[in-house]
């Protein structure tokens, strides 16, 4: 298990905003806090992307929620993908933190929750990195089809591929909060969290369009 998030500007700013009404969780500090807490601990990460390009990255086993909630509020950008992991396969390091920015046929930045054991051999003959790490440098170098080939995994995705947003739903909770052009992807929210919705198994949302993949 993991927790993420994938944001715009606007969203995390009227996220913030309601979380001044929730006294357990005010502050975008205490938000990734708790997802932390629930599944993560083995490192945080956060990208911000804006422009065509990656404007700030950065990821660490000792990266603490609270410096990635800075980063989140004190920055310009279209986007913004955050994980806190709890580590499966792959060691305990830094280069194991996600999200992950691969770049080759395609430019993807991409956070997964979930364990995909078949790969995860195959993540160690690539030098002691993750099933998720394998499965994002295989979308990128095999040129798959997108965002369909997610639909091959049961874990949940979100990122921005070829600079377009998305978030795929597998057999990991993932909400959805929108209020207009305002939108946040995220693994829990506050109990009492109004304006979510609850995706089902395979929903895609990709550039947002709104599909249900693999069948």
């Amino acid at each position: 298990m993991c927790r993420m998030l994938l944001a715009n500007r606007s969203g995390i700013s009227r996220l913030v905003e309601k979380l001044g009404e929730f006294p357990g969780c005010p502050n975008l500090p205490a938000f990734l806090k708790g997802l932390e807490l629930r599944d993560g601990g083995n490192g945080n990460g956060v990208v911000l992307y804006g422009d065509g390009t990656v404007l700030h990255y950065e990821r660490g086993v000792d990266m603490p929620p609270e410096r990635a909630a800075a980063i989140l509020e004190g920055h310009d950008y279209e986007w913004a993908v955050f994980h806190s992991r709890e580590a499966s396969s792959g060691s305990i390091r830094d280069e194991n933190c996600h999200p992950f920015v691969v770049e080759g046929k395609h430019h993807l930045i991409m956070a997964v929750n979930g364990n995909e054991t078949q790969m995860a051999s195959l993540g160690k003959v690539i030098g002691d990195r993750t099933d998720s790490e394998f499965i994002a440098r295989m979308i990128v170098d095999m040129d798959l089809p997108f965002p369909d080939v997610l639909a091959c995994f049961c874990s949940n995705f979100v990122g921005i591929y070829d600079g377009k947003p998305f978030a795929k739903k597998g057999d990991r909770q993932l909400l959805r909060f929108q209020a207009g052009n305002d939108i946040v992807f995220a693994s829990d929210f506050p109990f009492g969290f109004d304006g979510l919705t609850k995706p089902e198994q395979n929903y895609c949302w990709f550039d947002w369009k709104e599909t249900i993949i693999g069948v």
